[in-house]
């Protein structure tokens, strides 16, 4: 399996994608988001890794948006990674000697906390990548935005980055929060099988802007107890002032409560995006299980109920 990530090497994804390929996988480092789904496209890797959401700083937007408007590829897994950030310098660089600090800017936003207690006058300058920002200090690369005072910069990485571009750590676990977590999502073309835990995430777009609008969609689920666990909107990028609503649900396609509930939405809404039904990430309740088979018996039994009444109607 080929795999592309967001790179380049160094990066939180590249760790997120060894874990998904193992030792056999070939990993392609990308230049962004959209290049490591354009790789999957174009057939150049098997799949793709992408981060799309954090517990800090909420939706990757890149993703999200690339997901929805300029792809047609399929979230087919999930996985979490707790992110350690530290913050690198070139060798024989002292922290009174930073005047400029480079990071991802979801990144330099988990950081605030450390940075304006510890570097309270650095300049802030976001870069594509976390590993990108180790490039670009350890003086393998540029990047077009600069800084113009005359001093060290450091970037806020982790500590595979610093490694392997030669930083000197100055300063570790500089998160605002021990419980800094991002969620990876592999990107491909197939629809996951279900395993009795999974996940299914669409895009729904609203027909008419009107009151009760979103409390209809919601209903939908609360009608069949499907389970949200994100509800996000976002413009819809045709005009300004509409918007689009991304939405996780407990269960997957194959599940006869969220099959019937994405029929109900298609039925009453503009249009629908799906984006994947793939297994969650942590750890299975084992209740879970006996809980779908319990529902979707229910629900098949309420459809042959109907259908022999149906038979019944004179012709």
């Amino acid at each position: 399996m080929t795999l592309a990530y967001l790179g380049p090497e160094g990066t939180f994804t590249e760790t997120a994608a060894r874990l998904v390929s193992g030792s056999d996988g070939e990993l392609v480092a990308c230049s962004d988001i959209q290049a490591v789904l354009n790789a999957v496209a174009t057939g150049t890797a098997t799949r793709g890794v992408v981060p799309i959401e954090n517990t800090l700083e909420g939706s990757v937007r890149a993703t999200v948006d690339a997901l929805a408007f300029d792809s047609d590829m399929l979230i087919e897994a999930e996985l979490e990674l707790p992110i350690a950030l530290v913050l690198a310098v070139a060798p024989g660089t002292s922290l009174d000697q930073v005047v400029a600090v480079r990071s991802h800017p979801v990144a330099l936003a988990s950081s605030r906390h450390w940075l304006t207690a510890n570097l309270p006058d650095a300049e802030r300058l976001p870069s594509a990548s976390t590993a990108r920002a180790a490039q670009v200090v350890a003086g393998d690369g540029d990047d077009d935005l600069g800084t113009s005072q005359q001093g060290a910069t450091a970037a806020i990485v982790n500590s595979l980055a610093a490694d392997r571009y030669g930083l000197e750590v100055l300063a570790r676990n500089i998160s605002d929060t021990a419980a800094n977590t991002t969620r990876f999502v592999v990107v491909g073309r197939s629809l996951s099988a279900p395993t009795g835990w999974d996940k299914t995430s669409l895009v729904v777009f609203i027909d008419e802007n009107r009151p009760g609008a979103l409390l209809n969609l919601l209903e939908i689920f609360a009608e069949r107890d499907i389970n949200l666990t994100r509800l996000e909107s976002r413009p819809t990028k045709a005009e300004l002032g509409t918007y689009c609503f991304f939405l996780d649900v407990e269960g997957h396609l194959a599940d006869e409560r969220v099959g019937d509930a994405l029929a109900a939405i298609r039925r009453t809404h503009r249009d629908v995006r799906l984006l994947g039904s793939y297994r969650r990430s942590g750890a299975r309740r084992t209740d879970e299980a006996d809980r779908i088979q319990r529902d979707d018996e229910a629900y098949r039994e309420a459809a042959t109920w109907l259908e022999e009444w149906r038979t019944r109607i004179e012709r």
